[in-house]
């Protein structure tokens, strides 16, 4: 088990003894393969994109992006029981394979009519009907969407009012089987937490990777800090022994280090640090992730702003490509003239 947790204090010594243990571990490098860059087939980056529009999808190719995480949340996509909007996400679908980008799909949040509670961020009230929505959504898709993701920041009250044990038996492991009944070549990912020390998200992880680990085949993580190296810190160490352990140091307590690892949310807002850091901050993180080959893919936050909260996109309010996105832009043509043909 990680070191953290509310740790209380130990003798001086302990603390040294097992601050240098910390420290060696953070420096330590999984004996994972290097990271591919035919960025033609396979690019490692990705973008949070909502609901995207055709001109989002647009966007998405003018930057050299490959992968979308998108919202088909269970609320949105089935509103009464049974009824499902498939022309809406079918064209969502058409517009990805025409722009040659694969799909991460978000399922989750729970519509009033299956709501245990009164929010659609309530666990559902019985969870044969997640299934029949889960089995439903992946087997339509079926060798269209390949991966999918069975809720987003559990660990975090803004999206899910339930317990860890709900979540873990009452929407992951139940989903993780319904979506290979439908397709037993999809890909769970998660548990999308949120890197967050009042979310506890490092006990989150604990517990979900100890029960539920073996029903995800790519382990997923959000985390938002300062700048980049702090969240290389977060994510690799080295961490004091009072912290909440590294995120990698959690992975290989439980033996999944062997699995693909994608931060599916990162990002800095424009607003806060200014357009030109937002685009600095972002071209120093990827290149800090091609020096750590257990990191497999990152989906940025988020390619345009949102009017309830702007900054994190690419693309301004007015639909505007910042900083940020040219430099991604060039980035990518780097990466790829560097692959070639």
């Amino acid at each position: 088990m990680p070191t953290g947790r509310g740790t209380p204090r130990v003798a001086f010594l302990a603390g040294i003894l097992i601050l240098a243990t910390v420290l060696s571990r953070g420096g330590e490098k999984s004996p994972q393969e290097p990271h591919d860059l035919n960025w033609r087939t396979r690019s490692p980056f990705g973008v949070n994109a909502h609901l995207p529009s055709p001109q989002d999808f647009d966007a998405m190719e003018k930057a050299g992006l490959q992968w979308a995480r998108i919202d088909l949340t269970w609320d949105h996509m089935e509103p009464e029981p049974g009824q499902y909007d498939w022309q809406c996400l079918d064209a969502i679908i058409e517009q990805a394979e025409s722009h040659h980008v694969r799909l991460l799909g978000i399922l989750g949040y729970t519509p009033p009519w299956a709501s245990s509670g009164p929010t659609i961020y309530d666990p559902p009230r019985d969870t044969e009907q997640w299934k029949v929505f889960v089995r439903a959504m992946v087997g339509r898709y079926r060798g269209r969407i390949t991966h999918w993701s069975l809720w987003n920041e559990p660990n975090s009250r803004t999206f899910f009012k339930g317990s860890m044990t709900q979540f873990i038996h009452g929407v992951l492991i139940p989903g993780a089987k319904a979506a290979k009944e439908a397709d037993p070549e999809c890909k769970i990912v998660g548990p999308d937490l949120a890197h967050l020390h009042g979310a506890e998200w490092d006990r989150w992880m604990d517990a979900i990777l100890a029960e539920g680990g073996c029903y995800l085949d790519v382990i997923s993580h959000h985390c938002y800090q300062k700048d980049p190296k702090k969240v290389f810190r977060e994510l690799e160490g080295p961490k004091f022994f009072w912290e909440p352990d590294a995120v990698r140091n959690i992975l290989e307590s439980h033996h999944q280090e062997g699995k693909p690892f994608w931060l599916t949310e990162v990002g800095w807002k424009s607003t806060e640090v200014g357009p030109e850091k937002q685009a600095g901050y972002l071209i120093s993180f990827l290149r800090g992730v091609e020096r750590m080959p257990w990191i497999g893919k990152v989906f940025i936050f988020e390619l345009k702003d949102f009017k309830g909260d702007p900054g994190y996109g690419l693309l301004d309010l007015e639909e505007k490509p910042k900083p940020a996105f040219t430099a991604l832009r060039n980035y990518i043509l780097q990466k790829e003239a560097e692959a070639g043909p």
